[in-house]
């Protein structure tokens, strides 16, 4: 009991390590906004199925916090908190409803409402001056194209979190937990 539960919190630091490192690498490459949030929530998935939805809401609140604190760019952070990271922890849970029309509703009303909260927040509570200009600049019909795409990427993330999923169960479960 001890040393699963010693391995259960190691593995949880370093996966909450590597995915501030993630975050912290969006300063670095710009045009990552939604890459970096995305690949760093891709990584709370393997924690949240071997420990629960419990732990990985932890995880994921560890990193939300510190990347509040040490990431300077809030778009990506947002990112993280409202879309990326959240979804990523109660996929599975979504995942176990049995029809398919409902799971698919449920995900993407989860992912607009989190977008609009997301910029909603970054725009009017509290205003990033580079947003609010890039806003500004774009027209209606743009904020919509771009709300549709965001939402063809959000359903080709889905995809790939279930594909990486197999691919963790399949061959890295073995290796890391030696099983």
């Amino acid at each position: 009991m001890r040393s699963s539960q010693t391995q259960k919190i190691a593995y949880c630091g370093l996966t909450r390590a590597l995915c501030l490192t993630v975050m912290l690498l969006g300063y670095l490459v710009p045009f990552a906004t939604y890459i970096v949030p995305a690949f760093s929530g891709a990584l709370l998935m393997p924690m949240t199925y071997e420990y629960g939805q419990k732990t990985g809401f932890v995880l994921f609140g560890a990193v939300s916090v510190l990347s509040l604190l040490l990431v300077s760019d809030y778009e990506i952070v947002f990112m993280f908190i409202f879309v990326f990271g959240s979804y990523t922890v109660m996929k599975m849970t979504v995942d176990r409803m049995k029809n398919k029309a409902l799971r698919i509703a449920v995900k993407f009303l989860y992912v607009n409402l989190a977008l609009v909260i997301s910029y909603g927040i970054l725009l009017f509570i509290f205003p990033v001056t580079v947003i609010v200009n890039e806003f500004r600049e774009y027209s209606a019909g743009f904020i919509i194209l771009l709300t549709v795409m965001f939402n063809v990427t959000f359903f080709l993330y889905d995809k790939i979190l279930e594909k990486l999923l197999v691919i963790y169960v399949s061959r890295f479960r073995k290796v890391i937990y030696r099983k």
